[in-house]
């Protein structure tokens, strides 16, 4: 299904967290953890990614709670705080791997199901608030 413009906003958001994804994959396949190269993705999850799920979870969520799609909710909530939890310790080569496997996948999964299910359950007016709040 074609993505709807008022959630393009959220897809563009995955692509930057796409491009990150590789910088950690990159920068968890050297001997150690590059001290720039960590800085700049500590900074990714602090202001971007952050502010991202921050979004999700303020208008996109409670919409879908609100359809009765508890389980997709749930699942995206987890995911979020599974993600957030590991950035503080960024600084592990393992971690930074489990990171951005964690990231990939929780990209794909919100393109594939949870935008596809808000396009598919939520009305016109409940995706205009949406995105005039993003």
């Amino acid at each position: 299904m074609k993505r709807d413009a008022r959630l393009r906003s959220l897809t563009s958001d995955h692509h930057r967290a796409l491009v990150m994804a590789r910088k950690m994959e990159k920068a968890s396949d050297a001997s150690g953890v590059d001290p720039d190269l960590l800085k700049e993705i500590q900074t990714f999850c602090r202001d971007e990614l952050k502010l991202h799920f921050a979004k999700e979870e303020e208008f996109l969520l409670p919409a879908l709670k609100s359809h009765g799609e508890d389980e997709i909710v749930e699942r995206t909530l987890h995911e979020h705080a599974q993600m957030m939890d590991l950035v503080a310790r960024l600084d592990q080569k393992e971690v930074l791997q489990q990171f951005a496997q964690l990231l990939k996948q929780h990209v794909r999964f919100e393109e594939q199901s949870l935008f596809e299910i808000s396009q598919e359950k939520l009305s016109d007016a409940e995706l205009e608030v949406i995105a005039a709040a993003l």
